[in-house]
């Protein structure tokens, strides 16, 4: 039975920057990754901001689009604009962004291998038992380790006796890459919102090129009366602006997934074992957006990890508690649920309000795209 020294189950991006980090530290790492291969399949909009490229060194292969601002439209389709000078945020192609932060993470060390399920996980004394099925072999097999990273993204199967069984919350996401649509600016996403069209959340155009765009939107499973697939259909067939702009389009690719909003799990972890990424919760609950974020937990985590394996921490820790950046996380989860209260009406005035407020515009665009 091979001992590594991390497993982190879940190749994603946030699993695998994890890896990076205890590879590069010196430490046996594995990733066991359930698809046959990286990347695959597609569920994020592939909006990602610049500093993440920056901070951790990513490689730009992926970027297909560079945004600077973006165009919001309240419920009665009136707009108003955030931009910037420089570019703030790319448009990558997930596919080759989850890998190649994979090769990033073998390049220090970590090995990976796909098309393995990891469904139990047993604590012997000082070490990890993971069982796990992989289409290579015929029957389970297992692997031993000191400490455990469970990146398996928004229905953890290891986390599943930890987790709280209330308060979880969930976005449901449906999106279309399409030729030919029409948008205001190549470097300016555009979202839209409104009860009809887009409950609990909001829908865009992320133009991909200077005629393709990626169109979709999410809803909140506990607003929205339909499936995703429905509201999107709606959308593309019947909203007043986004129909116009995607009328001579022709679709190209349908995909999609689910996003926690519930913010960072608030939960006792045993020794040895880290939760990274979609699954502990680290996605901004105003956008969904979770890569920056898990990025950055990603690297903490690094450095939970060498701590215990050196014996230099060997403590518990709270994801609420210790973790740098969850106070931010739990701000937007905040956020969440004031805007969750507002109805159309509500959103429509507090719209015309920005869109007045010049110098509270500015502000924005000084904070959050500057």
């Amino acid at each position: 039975m091979p001992l590594y020294d991390v497993v982190v189950v879940g190749g994603g991006p946030i699993g695998c920057m994890t890896a990076y980090f205890t590879a590069k530290s010196g430490f046996k790492t594995l990733v066991v990754e359930e698809h046959r291969e990286i990347g695959k399949p597609v569920h994020c909009s592939g909006k990602v901001c610049v500093k993440a490229f920056e901070e951790f060194n990513l490689s730009k292969t992926s970027i297909v689009n560079k945004v600077r601002g973006a165009y919001f439209y309240s419920p009665d389709n009136k707009f108003f604009s955030v931009s910037k000078p420089t570019v703030e945020s790319y448009i990558v192609d997930r596919e080759i962004f989850d890998k190649d932060i994979a090769k990033k993470a073998e390049k220090a060390g970590a090995e990976i291998l796909t098309s393995t399920k990891c469904y139990k996980l047993e604590k012997d004394k000082a070490e990890y038992n993971l069982r796990f099925r992989c289409k290579s072999f015929q029957s389970s097999n297992s692997i031993k380790c000191k400490a455990v990273v469970d990146a398996e993204g928004w229905k953890p199967i290891l986390l599943e006796n930890l987790k709280p069984k209330k308060g979880i919350k969930f976005l449901a996401g449906i999106q279309v890459d399409m030729e030919n649509v029409e948008f205001n600016r190549q470097d300016h996403v555009e979202l839209y919102f409104g009860g009809k069209f887009f409950p609990g959340f909001f829908g865009w155009i992320i133009p991909l090129d200077k005629e393709k765009a990626r169109v979709g939107l999410c809803v909140n499973k506990l607003a929205a009366k339909y499936p995703p697939s429905t509201y999107l259909k709606l959308m593309l067939e019947k909203h007043p602006i986004v129909s116009r702009k995607v009328k001579q389009g022709r679709i190209k690719k349908v995909f999609g997934g689910i996003i926690p909003i519930h913010g960072p799990l608030n939960v006792k972890l045993p020794d040895g074992f880290f939760v990274v990424g979609d699954a502990a919760g680290h996605v901004k609950s105003t956008t969904g957006g979770g890569i920056y974020f898990g990025l950055k937990m990603a690297k903490i985590t690094g450095e939970a990890i060498t701590k215990f394996l050196t014996k230099e921490g060997k403590e518990n820790f709270s994801m609420l508690e210790s973790w740098k950046i969850s106070f931010e996380i739990k701000f937007t989860s905040f956020l969440r649920k004031f805007l969750d209260k507002l109805s159309d009406e509500d959103l429509n005035i507090l719209f015309k309000v920005l869109r007045e407020e010049k110098n509270f515009l500015k502000k924005i665009e000084e904070k959050y795209y500057s």
